[in-house]
């Protein structure tokens, strides 16, 4: 792929965000589910890690963008829904800015991933579109948190994992200042595929991911310690939270139910072949599924609520990956 093709296409994707992200930045408030922005608040602002808890304070990649995009004094002077709040408009701007890059990038890296691999161009701009247009892009990606860039990283694990590429490495340690939860999920994914095909780089893979999460976890409990959020690190916690059952289903199934559209439609997509006798990746459906229960079990015990869909929306790339495995050869013309 040449370097004006991925151009232009960052360009017609930045386009297309571009109106997505002005709604998020006129109309967009935290305070709706979206209240981890305060947390990141005096990062993103003026750099202060002491007054911010873990485990926000450690998602300091994407933080640290914002906080330099900010002090360059990147702005657009309008009224919006957030003034109310009484915080640094410019500060809001820079989130929601920042995290439209990313996902603009991301619907970049999905359409070269599945042009890699299925060699269609309409397809793989529908991927990327798909991604854009998906319901936890718009609430979660394009607002002022810190998803969009963990999306990205994923994006680009993926591309490499499927090559069997060392090169994730260097995006796995960044997520160590990042997202955890990745570590736990390509974790699975490549002690999965070590199951079935036994090949050495699926081993080394969940090694480097065991060794991440081991840095991770040191480093919250040493360097970036605060005491208000660290029973989620707490295995006692866990089995408590288990055996007491706290967690918020009704909530959480009202919730879930609409951020996970896209991994819904790619299982009415496996029903419907199944119906018609058609044949399915089995395997990798075990797979999604898996990785679905597991981010269950992790909101369960963490009692994250009806985050659940949120944190599963990051590993979208693989949703669209297999959904376009799926739905490739129902566009085929019948013999």
């Amino acid at each position: 792929m040449t370097l004006k093709l991925f151009i232009k296409l960052w360009l017609i994707f930045f386009l297309l965000a571009f109106p997505m992200f002005y709604f998020v930045y006129k109309y967009g408030t935290p305070d709706f589910g979206l209240k981890d922005f305060y947390s990141y608040y005096d990062l993103y602002n003026n750099w202060d890690i002491e007054k911010v808890d873990a485990p926000f304070n450690m998602r300091l990649l994407s933080s640290i963008f914002v906080f330099l995009l900010n002090k360059i004094g990147l702005h657009y002077d309008t009224l919006t829904a957030f003034d109310q709040t009484g915080l640094d408009r410019q500060v809001f701007f820079n989130a929601v800015f920042f995290n439209m890059l990313c996902v603009v990038s991301t619907c970049v890296v999905i359409y070269l991933t599945i042009h890699k691999y299925f060699k269609d161009i309409l397809l793989s701009f529908t991927a990327g579109l798909v991604y854009l247009l998906g319901f936890g892009t718009l609430f979660y990606e394009l607002m002022p948190i810190t998803d969009a860039l963990s999306i990205l990283l994923f994006a680009i694990i993926l591309f490499g994992y499927f090559s069997k590429s060392y090169f994730i490495i260097i995006p796995l340690l960044l997520l160590i200042f990042q997202r955890e939860y990745i570590f736990l999920a390509l974790g699975l994914i490549s002690f999965l595929d070590y199951w079935k095909y036994r090949e050495k780089y699926y081993l080394y893979t969940l090694g480097i991911c065991v060794i991440c999460f081991g840095i991770y976890y040191v480093l919250r409990k040493t360097l970036f310690y605060t005491p208000k959020y660290d029973h989620q690190a707490s295995p006692a916690y866990f089995l408590r939270a288990f055996i007491e059952l706290r967690f918020p289903i009704f909530p959480y199934l009202k919730q879930t139910l609409m951020t996970l559209n896209l991994f819904i439609l790619y299982i009415l997509v496996v029903i419907y072949k199944k119906i018609k006798n058609i044949e399915i990746d089995k395997f990798n459906l075990l797979k999604l599924v898996l990785l679905f229960a597991q981010i269950n079990i992790i909101s369960f015990a963490a009692v994250f609520g009806n985050n659940t869909g949120r944190y599963f929306y990051i590993l979208i790339p693989l949703v669209i990956f297999q959904l376009v495995k799926e739905i490739k050869p129902l566009l085929l013309p019948k013999e």
